[in-house]
């Protein structure tokens, strides 16, 4: 395979009708197949027939995941969301680090997400400000952890088959910053959304670092879908009044629930990707409950007044 400079009469590679070898789209590319964005079609006397996927390398989302435990070590794995048309929406990612402290971030089109929300605890995100800073939850209290701020070499692992696989390089460097033990989540399923608004990319790659000498963790990755929505009204900082709702908002549900409206501890958005955190204020519900919204997550719930 060769990757080459052709051209398209769409902006998108699934609508085109042909692929062109000139800007001006006046001379056709050869017949043969051609694939951008996980996506290949076949050119035929000048026409591009239909779509298939490219196959994807990573784990399919969906099902919960409980890899062996191991040692100290950076953990790696790479998720495959999906590239068609209909793979978008909110890829959920459920962590329970059981008791050992582990810190998690997910890289997804070049941007890592660490904050998760807690049945129990709430929101829970790194105050360290570093873009690519891990969130440590479970018993940070723990002994084992090294002081922050800390950068040491860890064994690298990317797969498992019955044991964790070394992957390459290894070892590898990671820093763990002030700020990022911040606890919480112990031997739950905390959520963690990440936003996937356009169908490409489709990997996701779930990175948990484990620096005590023994770690244990499961996790899920929901594939992409919009988030559940409710219709509201903003009512600003302590107002609980009744009224109309027209507006629409979205929220995040535990695992394996199905609540229609947001219970305490779910992240609440402003859009169907999870790109948005709602503003922290009152909310009334077409349900005739209000709810507050602090650090981004239901606080309390009472009926409107």
């Amino acid at each position: 395979m060769s990757l080459v400079n052709k051209y398209i009469d769409s902006s998108d590679f699934l609508t085109a009708s042909a692929v062109y070898d000139d800007v001006t789209l006046l001379t056709k590319a050869a017949d043969g197949y051609y694939q951008s964005n996980g996506n290949w079609r076949r050119q035929v006397s000048g026409l591009l027939g239909p779509s298939s996927l490219c196959e994807e390398c990573g784990l399919a989302c969906g099902g919960t995941l409980s890899p062996p435990g191991g040692s100290d070590g950076l953990y790696s794995l790479t998720f495959s969301a999906g590239t068609d048309p209909a793979d978008i929406g909110a890829i959920l990612i459920h962590f329970d680090p059981n008791t050992i402290p582990d810190g998690i971030r997910v890289l997804y089109n070049g941007t890592y997400y660490n904050r998760l929300s807690s049945p129990t605890d709430g929101n829970i995100q790194s105050t360290s400000g570093v873009a690519d800073a891990f969130t440590f939850v479970g018993d940070v209290t723990d002994g084992c952890l090294p002081v922050a701020p800390d950068t040491s070499d860890y064994d690298f692992y990317d797969s498992f088959n019955g044991a964790w696989n070394i992957g390459d390089p290894s070892p590898q460097s990671a820093t763990i910053n002030v700020g990022d033990y911040v606890g919480g989540g112990e031997s739950e399923f905390s959520v963690l959304v990440i936003p996937k608004p356009d169908r490409v990319p489709g990997s996701v790659t779930l990175e948990v670092l484990g620096p005590c000498p023994t770690t244990g963790w499961d996790v899920e990755v929901v594939c992409p879908a919009p988030l559940p929505s409710f219709t509201g009204q903003e009512l600003g900082v302590g107002n609980t009044s009744c009224g109309a709702t027209s507006q629409t908002f979205f929220f995040a549900q535990f695992r394996n629930a199905v609540n229609a409206y947001p219970v305490i501890n779910n992240p609440v958005f402003s859009d169907q990707y999870g790109t948005y955190r709602a503003l922290d204020q009152n909310y009334l519900m077409d349900n005739g409950d209000v709810i507050t919204v602090t650090d981004g997550v239901v606080s309390n719930i009472q009926a409107c007044t």
